[in-house]
């Protein structure tokens, strides 16, 4: 089952549960539960941690900017296929599951509700979708979390390629309130480009925008940056604490579970 199952052990607004811990106040926690006597010793804001039972939400954010049609198996088509089972195997455990989707900024946003209607909207925006525009994680990121009623895990779906760049954006989503996961979709030809002669490239996102035209010599030059570019991104995402998996579009599910599984994101109880 992903991610536990509908009703499980969480922090609750009340004085009838049990203590569990303490943890740091974050911007927009509710200050009833800041214990006022560690700030008195520390200077420092801690809140109390209650344990009852709480219902998960699960919120996709599925990035459909134009760079995610690129590939033989388009980025696009496995992000959809994956947000689906994301979809069906949280609302069957009995979480509230929503999706939204964005390039520049958010397009279609179903809010995370349970249910087996709730399934079929998901599937309805699922299916209609298709990949247009540039991408811009901070202004979709902050547009999200400012409408989003609800907290919970929060999965992104997307190539991380993004011009403006993606660190301050994560950082919003969790400095919001929501425990990130990130899922990298690449192709195989941007993993393993294949240029036996020379070719033009094009920019997919701008499309008045054309490159230089390059020849296989290149590709060394092209792999290392790409390389570097994965490295950072994951060593951000361990540094911040955010799971973080990379896949590519040709991957059968059953290996991506098991990497799934491996980076905690994944785990039956």
């Amino acid at each position: 089952m992903i991610l536990g199952a509908g009703r499980r052990p969480g922090t609750a607004t009340g004085y009838s549960v049990d203590f569990a811990d303490y943890r740091k106040y974050n911007y927009g926690d509710d200050v009833r539960y800041i214990d006022w006597s560690i700030y008195a010793r520390l200077k420092k804001l801690f809140l109390r941690q209650y344990r009852a039972e709480a219902e998960l939400a699960i919120h996709l954010l599925l990035d459909t900017s134009n760079s995610m049609s690129f590939g033989l198996l388009p980025k696009l088509e496995f992000a959809r296929k994956l947000a689906a089972i994301f979809a069906y195997v949280g609302l069957s455990g009995q979480d509230r599951v929503g999706i939204a989707t964005f390039s520049s900024d958010l397009h279609s946003v179903i809010t995370p509700q349970r249910g087996s209607q709730q399934l079929m909207h998901l599937l309805r925006l699922l299916d209609g979708i298709a990949a247009a525009g540039v991408s811009d994680f901070e202004q979709a990121f902050k547009s999200y979390a400012a409408r989003a009623s609800t907290r919970g895990l929060l999965v992104v779906l997307s190539d991380c390629f993004c011009s403006a760049g993606y660190q301050d954006a994560l950082r919003c989503l969790a400095f919001a309130g929501f425990e990130v996961i990130v899922i990298r979709i690449l192709s195989d030809e941007e993993l393993n480009p294949d240029l036996d002669e020379e070719v033009e490239l094009r920019d997919l996102e701008h499309a008045d925008m054309r490159g230089p035209t390059v020849s296989s010599g290149a590709v060394a030059a092209y792999m290392q940056s790409m390389n570097t570019h994965a490295r950072d991104l994951a060593a951000f995402c361990m540094r911040e604490g955010f799971p973080y998996v990379e896949t590519t579009s040709s991957l059968s599910f059953e290996e991506l579970i098991i990497r799934l599984l491996r980076a905690g994101i994944w785990r039956s109880h």
